[in-house]
């Protein structure tokens, strides 16, 4: 898949207004000058289907949520204006598009992984785009997965990451002595 199918997938998606598939471009372009061979496969599959939604506090405390079993990105009215940097907040739902294969995002298999999945993203989401914020709700998770990063090799955690491979992670764990 290119950029071009991924244009083609975000214009096929009526329920995205123009300003957003503009955004959405742009991030999954900043993404693909970063990362040239990460498929874009999920992305695509994902794009022409992805819902974003208003929820609130009671539904989500975190300004954003991504819900990979529906493809929908849940914004929280509530606090989007507490001062987040919506470009960051965007580009780290939007990674979890790019890799929901429909049974997990990343390497989260069944929850096992979710925080240092959760730290992973942020990572990533720094490295591409930054955080223009003072907010910042993930350091716990952040600091961790640099650690285990550091142990494992951050070459572990991208491809299992990005080919939804919890084995790999586990694998490396073990052969590091974590379990």
């Amino acid at each position: 898949m290119t950029l071009e199918d991924v244009k083609i997938a975000l214009d096929s998606n009526e329920s995205l207004t123009d300003e957003l598939r503009d955004n959405i471009y742009g991030l999954v372009h900043i993404f693909n000058e970063k990362y040239p061979n990460i498929s874009l496969n999920n992305l695509c599959n994902n794009l022409s289907t992805l819902k974003i939604v208003k929820s609130n506090k009671f539904l989500n405390k975190r300004v954003s949520k991504y819900n990979y079993m529906t493809n929908t990105i849940e914004f929280n009215i509530d606090v989007i204006n507490e001062g987040y940097d919506m470009k960051h907040v965007l580009m780290y739902d939007l990674l979890q598009v790019i890799t929901n294969n429909g049974v997990m995002t990343g390497f989260n298999q069944n929850d096992k992984f979710r925080a240092l999945n959760a730290g992973y993203t942020e990572i990533l989401t720094n490295n591409l785009v930054g955080n223009e914020s003072d907010i910042s709700s993930l350091d716990s998770e952040i600091i961790s997965t640099n650690i285990i990063s550091y142990i494992l090799g951050d070459d572990i955690l991208f491809n299992a990451y990005f080919n939804n491979d919890a084995a790999l992670l586990t694998n490396a764990m073990l052969e590091k002595g974590f379990v």
